[in-house]
């Protein structure tokens, strides 16, 4: 299974997706913010990012271009709860800033681990 790195400035939804994922084999690491996820990026080989849309400091999107310029091979999973995430245009934007998948918040253990699982094998929908 993978390492994935969650970046969520709610630790209840860091909590939830690290124990569905634990019990799906994947070593899990949580940052609050962009800065704390950058320790992480910088030190360990992450296969997936879990990445928040809306953040304090730097957002979420802003940070995805980042990611996608420094760690190109890093499968990255945009989600949120504030923004309507099953709207097509903000699909598209997740995708054009290099998303694989988008994720609405809450999930279901089923959609989440769906998404992870699509996301490793470069094939979300």
């Amino acid at each position: 299974m993978g390492t994935i790195l969650i970046i969520d400035d709610d630790s209840t939804i860091q909590d939830v997706a690290e124990a569905i994922l634990k019990r799906n084999g994947h070593s899990i690491l949580k940052a609050l913010d962009t800065l704390q996820a950058e320790r992480y990026l910088a030190s360990t080989a992450i296969d997936l990012i879990l990445l928040d849309i809306v953040l304090p400091g730097q957002g979420g999107l802003e940070y995805l271009m980042d990611i996608r310029n420094r760690y190109p091979n890093t499968s990255v999973i945009v989600m949120s709860g504030k923004v309507r995430t099953d709207l097509l245009p903000v699909k598209k934007l997740a995708q054009q800033f290099g998303a694989a998948c988008i994720l609405s918040k809450p999930f279901t253990a089923e959609e989440l681990s769906d998404a992870v699982n699509g996301a490793l094998k470069n094939s979300c929908h």
